[in-house]
C-alpha cells in the first residue's frame, strides 16, 4: 500500500542541492527562533520576579509611610485656610466642567461642518 502512495520526482543535481540548502537554512532559522524564544522566556521569568519584588517593597513602603503618618501629629490649620482650600477646589471643579462643555460644543460644531461638506 505504501508503494501505491509513493511519488517519485526526478530533480537535476543543481536543483537537489538548491532544495537541500533551502531546507537546511529553514531548519537552521527555526532552531535560531527556538533559541531566541527560550532566552525570551528566561528573561520574562526574571522580569516577573523583579516585578514581584518591587510590588512587595512598594507595599512595605506604603505601610511604613502610613505608620509614620500615624505617629506624627496632625497639623492644625486655621479655619480661614481650610475655607480658602475648599473654595479653590470648587473653582477647579467649575473650570473642568466648562472646559468639557466647550470641548463637546466644539466637537458638535465640527460634526455639523463635516455633515454639510460631505
Amino acid at each position: 500500500m505504501d508503494s501505491e502512495n509513493t511519488v517519485h520526482i526526478k530533480l537535476e543535481h543543481g536543483e537537489a542541492i538548491h532544495s537541500k540548502r533551502g531546507l537546511l537554512s529553514a531548519e537552521m532559522n527555526s532552531l535560531k527562533i527556538a533559541k531566541t524564544i527560550g532566552r525570551y522566556r528566561a528573561l520574562r521569568l526574571v522580569e516577573l520576579g523583579l516585578k514581584g519584588r518591587i510590588y512587595t517593597r512598594m507595599k512595605e513602603t506604603k505601610a511604613n509611610i502610613k505608620k509614620i503618618q500615624s505617629l506624627l501629629p496632625e497639623a492644625k490649620r486655621p479655619r480661614i485656610l481650610k475655607r480658602v482650600h475648599t473654595e479653590e477646589s470648587h473653582a477647579v471643579a467649575r473650570q473642568e466642567y466648562h472646559s468639557e462643555d466647550i470641548e463637546s460644543q466644539l466637537s458638535e460644531i465640527q460634526r455639523r461642518l463635516d455633515a454639510l461638506q460631505g
